[in-house]
């Protein structure tokens, strides 16, 4: 009588073992996937958290004259990649304002310079670059609308600035019942003012009586910012987010 098998032999094990690990390799590669996910993740969160809070600070606290283009060209903190139209951030005593309150989040304690760039560091180590430009808006006695802020609008027809001999408007007479026989009607203009509705006229900010700044900057009323985050993930891959707005004089 032939006794039936009572225990596994050792092929069958050692087979039974690289079945479980063939079954096991996808799942090992989702795992490692998903962690360098998580990384890249973590870093993207990390630079628009960074991003939010300078460009919040930027206009809602830093005066518009404290911002400013450098003179010169800026490299980066580690003295790398000179560039042109790098902010420059300057104290101010009228309204009273601090540098540093602004420069220490982009990583520049402002010991050396008011530049707008450092280096800010995650908790994990990993290392961002800022950098902060600033495009100031021209502005020029004769406006210029191909780069120019200008505003566009309709003057009042000229029967309507119609003044009387103690310059009194008499289009707009809401002392008397009817205007005055001596206005021009806009029904019936003279031979020689048959121009009743001028046309559109264009004015610029320097037209409209903006104040002058206190630097090269004068009668700006809006500068463009752009600020750049830029870091090397663990894999050794360039990331960087680069975001724009724009700054207004509102005083």
């Amino acid at each position: 009588m032939k006794l039936a098998k009572q225990g596994v032999t050792l092929p069958e094990i050692a087979l039974a073992m690289l079945i479980l690990a063939a079954a096991f390799i996808p799942l090992i590669g989702v795992i490692g996937t998903s962690s360098t996910d998580s990384d890249v993740a973590n870093s993207v969160v990390f630079a628009q958290t960074a991003v939010r809070n300078i460009l919040d600070t930027l206009l809602d606290d830093v005066p518009f004259y404290a911002i400013r283009p450098a003179g010169t060209p800026v490299s980066d903190a580690d003295g790398n990649n000179p560039e042109d139209n790098v902010a420059e951030i300057v104290d101010l005593a009228d309204p009273a304002f601090d540098r540093r309150t602004f420069l220490t989040l982009l990583g520049n304690d402002a010991s050396a310079d008011g530049y707008a760039r450092g280096t800010i560091v995650d908790e994990r180590g990993l290392q961002y670059k800022t950098k902060l430009y600033v495009f100031p808006i021209p502005v020029s006695p004769n406006v210029n609308t191909n780069n120019e802020i200008s505003f566009t609008h309709l003057p009042r027809p000229i029967y309507e600035n119609q003044i009387n001999a103690d310059g009194q408007n008499i289009w707009y007479n809401y002392d008397e019942a009817f205007i005055s026989g001596a206005a021009m009607s806009p029904y019936d203009p003279p031979d020689d003012d048959k121009l009743v509705q001028p046309p559109l006229k264009i004015l610029g900010a320097f037209e409209l009586g903006t104040p002058p700044g206190p630097d090269a900057n004068n009668h700006c009323i809006m500068k463009k910012i752009l600020l750049r985050v830029t870091w090397q993930n663990r894999s050794g891959h360039d990331r960087s987010i680069d975001i724009f707005t724009m700054k207004a004089n509102l005083k």
